[in-house]
């Protein structure tokens, strides 16, 4: 070893220690390595019944934050996955406080639609949109889309392709040391193609590859909402044919953080999930926005302008 060599050797360790830095490892595994590692659990998981204890935090006209807190896991996650294994699937997230339903996310294969609805301090909306044009420019966001909700779960899984759109592409990033991959596809209408959202997982040589981070963007390139997910556990396999010989785990602690809102919108919500399991505890209506919408909210089309503007099928 040269003084050179021993200089910078020294230095880096002197660095090391004094800022904390965390040195990547030196290898790394391919994108089909990691997209097959991550379909596997994912593909594992056809439908979905989860509890939930949930924070929701909102701003009023005003700019003003409140938030809401349920005292205890008295909220529920229902998902049952598409033929189309990329989705759009039948999927729901319910806020509930004191038997009563406070918040509610989702979408609804057979109405064809996607939705968010909320009601606090006796004021209460239900947005609605059609799954064919999500995403797509001049279209007003929901507080929280529930295809990107979908995401942070880790049970959906990512396109094997990477020949044709949606594809996903691979870059490493340092700081931190994570595999990112960036999930590619059309945008609706303008058929133009954009980066939907980014997905961190862990590059370890000791941790499992899993994703704790997640970037999502608009039609224009701004970063909409972000979404940190940590402690992962395994999900009960109940009534599913080829359980996998490795256990399958979700994230259960989920924060959620929406970004560039309006100033009356949802800001941040954070999910802890329990009891996970694929057994067949609910009927797909649950997940269906008209029949399921409390009355006295009122409804709003967020692509109206676009097309007949129809009603929910």
């Amino acid at each position: 070893m040269n003084r050179l060599h021993r200089v910078t050797m020294a230095i880096c360790a002197i660095g090391t220690a004094l800022c904390g830095c965390v040195r990547c490892p030196q290898t790394h595994v391919s994108i089909d390595q990691l997209v097959r590692e991550y379909n596997a659990g994912a593909a594992a998981v056809p439908r979905l019944w989860a509890r939930v204890k949930m924070d929701i935090t909102l701003a009023d006209e005003k700019g003003q934050t409140f938030t809401w807190r349920s005292a205890t896991p008295n909220g529920l996650l229902l998902l049952a996955k598409a033929d189309n294994r990329l989705g759009p699937h039948d999927f729901v997230l319910v806020g509930r406080e004191m038997g009563q339903e406070m918040f509610r996310v989702g979408s609804s294969v057979t109405e064809g639609v996607y939705y968010c609805w909320y009601r606090f301090g006796g004021k209460g909306v239900a947005l609605w949109g059609r799954q064919e044009l999500a995403g797509a420019p001049g279209i007003k966001a929901l507080p929280v889309e529930p295809y990107q909700l979908l995401a942070v779960l880790g049970i959906c899984e990512l396109p094997a392709d990477f020949t044709k759109l949606p594809t996903v592409a691979m870059s490493m990033s340092k700081e931190p040391c994570a595999y990112v991959l960036t999930y590619i596809d059309r945008t609706p209408i303008s058929n133009r193609i954009g980066f939907r959202r980014e997905v961190y997982f862990r590059w370890s040589d000791t941790a499992g590859r899993r994703p704790f981070l997640m970037n999502f963007f608009s039609a224009d390139g701004r970063r909409v909402m972000t979404a940190r997910m940590k402690n992962y556990q395994p999900v009960e396999l109940a009534g599913v044919e080829k359980a996998p010989l490795e256990p399958v785990v979700m994230p259960t602690d989920i924060t959620i953080e929406v970004c560039g809102q309006e100033k009356s919108s949802i800001r941040r919500i954070h999910v802890v999930l329990s009891k996970m399991t694929t057994a067949d505890k609910w009927q797909r209506p649950a997940v269906r926005f008209s029949e399921n919408l409390p009355p006295g909210i009122k409804k709003v089309q967020i692509d109206k302008h676009i097309g007949t503007g129809s009603a929910p099928r």
